[in-house]
């Protein structure tokens, strides 16, 4: 199963290093529209047929390609941390196997220069760069502490952070709609960390430091793409790379070698560290794949129902114990992301 994921995720990878990236650099928009492609052959409703069946389905593929990726990222992952307690490390290794396959793709494609133009905003990057370092970090220290359910619950309160870094970074004041949304994620969130059962203090401030920095990462990462010749997905492969760089002295300097005094002769442990290394890079990578082909509502409405898949994969494969106030909060909560993403969309257009 796991084997069958990452060698179809790295074939669709490999397909896509020849799709230009004006493509996915801005979304659907960029992406040809089905009802618009020509007809090549003789007997065009049986094409267009064929075709409208063909688009649906890889459309939805690239949901479930999302969604295993995640659940099996966050799955290795506790497993990895509850026989190598280094979270720093593991974090970092995770970052440098990310860097290591985007410049892989970026030989295969005969760029062997990080696309990174000279008029690049060196310091909403760097900010970026940070952002995602501290905030993977964050999230694996969560992880190791505590339950994967938990982490999840405690981070569908990124929505309400955005929010605080928006502002603080643009002096963009949304519509009130907008903040009355976020009330039932952050009493959701507040109604599962009541629960004795899975309340965990480390967990739960690593999730809340991941959902700042986060939040800081996607603000800056916006300024970046409106002010760069980048696109997204070269974008994210560029700040992952300086993140990885930021993370070693930090992880050596808490952690030291003791990662890797845990790996010597656990070769089936290596492995599990690399593999999740790669999940969390393509997942990433798929979710760009998702948008080219969907409304940014249609995946902020997925990426709502990914959490769901996290939260109930980890509980029926990690046996997490879930109480009657993490089930409602949780509910809640994401009920709360979603409508938070619907209403956000319709007045931000």
């Amino acid at each position: 199963m796991l084997k069958a994921i990452l060698l179809v995720t790295l074939a669709a990878s490999a397909s896509a290093i020849t799709t230009p990236s004006s493509m996915l650099s801005r979304g659907v928009q960029n992406f040809p529209a089905t009802e618009s492609t020509p007809l090549l052959v003789s007997g065009g409703s049986s094409s267009l047929q064929s075709t409208s069946l063909i688009e649906p389905a890889t459309t939805v593929s690239l949901f479930l390609l999302w969604y295993a990726l995640n659940v099996m990222y966050n799955i290795i992952n506790k497993r990895v941390l509850n026989k190598l307690p280094h979270p720093m490390s593991i974090s970092t290794v995770q970052l440098m196997t990310g860097s290591m396959y985007y410049l892989v793709t970026l030989l295969i494609r005969g760029k062997p220069k990080l696309p990174c133009p000279v008029h690049a905003p060196a310091k909403a990057i760097y900010a970026s760069a940070f952002g995602h370092a501290a905030g993977q970090t964050a999230t694996v220290i969560s992880l190791e502490a505590g339950a994967v359910s938990f982490t999840h619950i405690v981070k569908s309160l990124e929505p309400f952070f955005s929010c605080v870094f928006t502002f603080l970074s643009t002096r963009k004041v949304m519509d009130f709609r907008v903040y009355l949304s976020l009330i039932p994620v952050v009493g959701g969130v507040g109604l599962a960390c009541l629960d004795k059962l899975s309340y965990n203090h480390l967990a739960f401030f690593a999730a809340m430091s991941s959902n700042a920095f986060f939040a800081m990462r996607g603000v800056k990462s916006k300024q970046a793409l409106n002010s760069t010749e980048l696109d997204a997905p070269n974008l994210f492969g560029v700040v992952t790379c300086l993140s990885a760089l930021m993370a070693i002295p930090f992880a050596l300097g808490f952690e030291g070698l003791a990662l890797f005094d845990g790996l010597k002769g656990e070769g089936e442990l290596i492995k599990k560290v690399i593999i999740s290394g790669l999940f969390h890079y393509l997942n990433n990578e798929v979710m760009y794949w998702t948008l080219s082909r969907v409304t940014p509502v249609t995946l902020a409405v997925g990426n709502t129902v990914k959490r769901v898949f996290i939260i109930v994969a980890s509980v029926i494969v990690l046996g997490n114990e879930v109480g009657t106030k993490s089930i409602i909060g949780s509910s809640v909560a994401i009920c709360g992301v979603m409508l938070y993403s619907l209403v956000k969309m319709k007045y931000d257009q």
